[in-house]
């Protein structure tokens, strides 16, 4: 008894281990960044808003953020059926997730932003949102439809949104 429990403690030691020298080996993610930008919203027929942005990631710790005129994919790193990272893929033709966030504005002036995901996968996609808005400091939480698999999702929202975050993006269960 003694002697199995010896193996099953340095089984344990070792294999810890492995895994520790394994994630000390893997590069951390090198993030892509955005240059600096003037961010620039119609908020209606005769006002706009304006912000300026440094140095500003596309895609950082699996969270996905978008500004007016983003056009980009995702790859997502798939193992055993679940997502387990996203990065960004300036390529839209080898994306595994399509994204196109625009602001549209009608005759009268009314602003509306815009939100068209294409989904690459052969699976069902659920995406969680947090939006910004202009002239407030708190994030609002949204609600994203389930992208079916080679389908487009699109989503609007009747009001200028200064960032939406996609976040928690993961395979429908």
């Amino acid at each position: 008894m003694k002697a199995l429990l010896t193996t099953v403690l340095l089984l344990t030691y070792f294999t810890g281990a492995f895994a520790a020298d394994d994630a000390a080996k893997k590069p951390a993610e090198e993030a892509v960044f955005r240059e600096p930008f003037t961010l620039k919203l119609q908020i209606d027929k005769e006002h706009f808003y304006e912000k300026e942005f440094t140095k500003m990631a596309y895609v950082h710790e699996d969270n996905v953020y978008l500004f007016k005129g983003d056009e980009f994919g995702l790859t997502l790193d798939i193992q055993d059926g679940s997502i387990r990272a996203v990065k960004y893929q300036p390529d839209v033709k080898k994306a595994d997730v399509t994204l196109k966030f625009t602001q549209e504005v009608d005759a009268g002036g009314t602003a509306m932003m815009m939100l068209h995901i294409h989904n690459n996968t052969k699976q069902p996609l659920d995406v969680d949102a947090l939006m910004t808005v202009p002239n407030e400091k708190k994030t609002f939480k949204t609600s994203i439809l389930t992208v079916q698999p080679g389908l487009s999702g699109f989503e609007s929202w009747p009001h200028p949104i200064v960032q939406l975050v996609l976040r928690n993006i993961r395979f429908k269960k």
